[in-house]
């Protein structure tokens, strides 16, 4: 057998196909003569990647065992990071490639730059975590204001006065809209941009369409063009109805569309007068 040629077990690791051990074989990300580096289907992310090495000789493969041995604790503990990273599959790529450079080098260094992979997985979390938590600062601190607003003025001269319903609506619409915020967090991309600033700016822009859902809603309660009774079942029923306006902006093209309809309907009936 030539260097040229592929370990026939090296060669028969492909998509679909079973390794040694019986699992699927999902991708591979890095195949050499004597051995190949690819992904198991698996649900423990940190166990997807696999490496097989089968040498031409045994001095080949022991030649190609030292060097894994010598930067094995460092991969694995780069995939144990993979779960932490937002891109896993760019992120697995990377150690696939690093683990394949350093199984082709007779040269030290592998080991160094699994290091800094490992750092730059590291940086890139919380790069993700600071991104998220300026992105619910806005929403949690408006919560937090307009609590202490609505606690300090609870008193019973003060609860049937403008203020105090003022300060319902924008709790209301606080809590709605932090609630939404929270929900639809996880399903954000938090590495999209490098300024920090811009994802506060985004919890911003939504904490006030939520306020905005939430001061239509109440001009319709108020109107009568919802249910006028919901707010003689006191401040708990009209905080209920705000809450969930600001929990999902979409009622608002709703009742906007319903409104239209309502005035389209009334101008057609004076005009048939």
């Amino acid at each position: 057998m030539s260097k040229s040629d592929i370990v026939a077990s090296v060669k028969a690791i492909v998509s679909g196909a079973e390794d040694m051990s019986g699992n699927t074989v999902v991708n591979v990300l890095a195949k050499h003569n004597e051995y190949v580096i690819y992904e198991i289907e698996t649900k423990d992310i940190n166990n997807r990647i696999k490496v097989f090495i089968d040498g031409h000789t045994d001095q080949s493969e022991e030649k190609i065992q030292k060097r894994f041995n010598a930067v094995k604790q460092k991969y694995i503990e780069a995939k144990g990071m993979l779960s932490k990273s937002s891109n896993f599959e760019m992120m697995k790529h990377r150690v696939a490639h690093t683990l394949s450079t350093a199984l082709n080098s007779d040269e030290s260094g592998g080991a160094d730059t699994f290091e800094s992979l490992i750092k730059t997985i590291t940086k890139e979390h919380e790069q993700l975590v600071v991104n998220r938590a300026l992105y619910l600062l806005p929403s949690v601190i408006s919560v937090a204001i307009f609590f202490v607003l609505c606690a300090y003025n609870l008193s019973d001269r003060v609860a049937n006065g403008p203020w105090w319903q003022l300060f319902v609506v924008f709790l209301g619409s606080s809590l709605g809209g932090a609630l939404s915020i929270l929900i639809n967090a996880k399903t954000l991309n938090f590495e999209e941009f490098q300024t920090k600033g811009y994802y506060f700016l985004l919890g911003v822009e939504r904490i006030v369409l939520a306020y905005m859902a939430g001061g239509v809603a109440y001009v319709a309660l108020k109107s009568g063009f919802l249910s006028s009774e919901i707010l003689d079942r006191g401040y708990w029923s009209l905080m209920m109805v705000i809450v969930l306006s600001g929990f999902s902006e979409s009622l608002v093209p709703g009742f906007l569309s319903k409104s239209e309809g309502v005035l389209h309907n009334n101008a057609l009936q004076r005009t048939s007068r």
